[in-house]
């Protein structure tokens, strides 16, 4: 309701209302203030009258007359303000003489002394000892109503109350007059504003009714409405110009749109044939691994055949001897350790490249142990390491159990592995690669790729996630290693990637991956089969 009063309107209620309020606050501190002081000034003159009741009172409680007493107490008639008046004897506590206005409204005197004088509202009360020679003989309470000091200060009140009545009526009456004044031009600019509103009508103008403040604000309101016309006729001529360039932009953007999705399916194509070729090297480089400790088996093998050979026409030809059974069994046992142990080497690699490679060339999500995948993918990649001086070390903390997806992992440290060999270090120069990882809280951990090779510099930094983008152009370099890192670890692991690097102070790739990514939780990490 106040949101839409007309400005007048809420001036009058404001001032209005702060100064009712104002006032009102006055008479209240006013009234309770001059209660403060009729009430202090009628405690003293309580005080005063009840030692000189008590000096009064002595004879009489000296000689144990209480007919005396009483005759001293009703004098108090004489005071119609004191309602109540009690002197105790002191020697047995018990009430001596005893007043009461008729038309009080307080009890009778207690029988006892009470420990201490019982206040009641809208009176006062006052207690005073009744002594002769140093001995204390009694003690008088007086009580005494407020009723006339509270009927006086009510009369204040009332009268304040009418002024107060009075000053806001002609406050309301000035403060009309005023807002006719201030406010009677603003109304009309008003109705010019809303006639520009409905009819969009620019030409009208506001009249100027004074040289004020409302003045000046009419004359920018003609102003602005000026500038709007003129605004409105350049649009005018603009459109049809914009039209036809909206027509030419449209054509533009379809044109650009099958460039862009014949160039998304090229990348696509790059990025996956990307990763088919580092599958590929993988499977070459893996078979290439096996063929050590199958050969040296084949070898064994060979050795414990022929000695079983030997064996046999010995055993045939009755020429068995004791030095040729335990030369045999020497054999067999060296020859069948060699067998084993490069048949588990065998083995380590086929299972490592068995799982990176599915992991890789599918992207099925399951839960996995970062550190044993970690390792498993530095296996795998064991062909590619030992043809060059550099070492790699894997500190990747126990217990980091993700829910996400292990080929996007593998194709990462792939990626950024093969990146470092062939980036990271001048000539044959031996380097170090590390690869760390730890919990950062309970969901969430760092994964850092790091090497100690040549560095970027701040444009290569900058630039080292575009597609296409690579120092080793018709070296073998692609420029698609880091932009399928940045991809895999932002679409579909759901983490971030950071690269700091400087000339000749190696590359950090720092990754913070959530252990478990976004999307439809995996299920339970298949243990079985082969």
């Amino acid at each position: 309701m106040f949101y839409s009063m007309r400005i007048g309107t809420k001036i009058i209620v404001i001032a209005a209302s702060s100064a009712a309020i104002a006032l009102f606050l006055a008479a209240v501190a006013v009234y309770t203030l001059a209660l403060k002081q009729q009430i202090g000034k009628g405690q003293q003159a309580l005080a005063a009258l009840t030692q000189i009741m008590a000096a009064n009172a002595v004879p009489a409680m000296a000689a144990g007359d209480a007919g005396t007493a009483q005759t001293v107490m009703e004098t108090l008639a004489a005071n119609p303000v004191v309602e109540r008046a009690c002197l105790y004897n002191m020697a047995n506590n018990e009430l001596f003489a005893g007043y009461r206005l008729a038309s009080s409204t307080l009890a009778a005197c207690p029988e006892l002394r009470p420990a201490y004088a019982p206040g009641s509202e809208g009176f006062l009360d006052s207690t005073a000892e009744v002594a002769k020679d140093q001995t204390w003989l009694g003690e008088l309470h007086l009580t005494q109503t407020l009723a006339v000091e509270q009927a006086d200060l009510r009369r204040r009140l009332y009268v304040a109350l009418g002024m107060l009545s009075t000053a806001i009526v002609l406050m309301v009456l000035l403060l009309s007059r005023l807002q006719r004044l201030v406010t009677g031009p603003i109304h009309r600019l008003a109705d010019v504003s809303r006639q520009v509103t409905k009819t969009s009508n620019f030409s009208l103008r506001a009249e100027k009714s004074s040289g004020d403040e409302v003045g000046q604000l009419t004359d920018d309101f003609n102003e602005m409405l000026a500038r709007v016309e003129r605004s409105n006729a350049d649009l005018t001529a603009a459109k049809s110009e914009l039209f036809e360039r909206v027509k030419e932009t449209r054509q533009a953007n379809t044109e650009l749109e099958t460039a862009l999705t014949q160039l998304q399916q090229a990348q696509g194509q790059l990025v996956q044939t990307e990763k088919m070729a580092s599958l590929g090297g993988l499977v070459a480089g893996v078979a290439h691994e096996i063929n050590t400790p199958v050969g040296v088996g084949v070898t064994a093998a060979s050795t414990l055949h022929a000695e079983a050979e030997a064996m046999k026409a010995a055993l045939d030809g009755g020429q068995m001897r004791k030095s040729s059974l335990d030369n045999f069994l020497g054999v067999a046992t060296t020859s069948s350790q060699i067998i084993l142990t490069n048949l588990n080497r065998a083995a380590d690699l086929v299972q490592s490249f068995k799982q990176v490679a599915v992991d890789q060339s599918s992207s099925e999500r399951r839960s996995f142990d970062l550190q044993e995948y970690v390792d498993e993918v530095l296996l795998s990649l064991t062909p590619k390491v030992k043809r060059t001086p550099h070492q790699v070390n894997a500190e990747v903390a126990p217990g980091l159990i993700m829910d996400s997806y292990p080929g996007a992992v593998a194709q990462v440290i792939t990626n950024l592995l093969g990146n470092a060999l062939m980036h990271a270090f001048a000539h044959d120069n031996a380097g170090t690669i590390s690869i760390t990882g730890h919990a950062d809280g309970e969901e969430s951990v760092w994964l850092v790729f790091a090497d100690n090779g040549v560095g970027m510099s701040d444009q290569q930094v900058k630039q080292v996630f575009d597609p296409f983008f690579t120092t080793k152009r018709g070296e073998g370099g692609s420029g698609l290693g880091m932009h399928i890192v940045f991809n895999l670890i932002t679409q579909v692991l759901g983490g971030t990637v950071d690269v700091a690097s400087a000339p000749n102070a190696g590359t950090k790739v720092v990754m913070h991956l959530p252990l478990t990514s976004p999307g439809q939780a995996a299920a339970p990490a298949d243990t079985g089969g082969e």
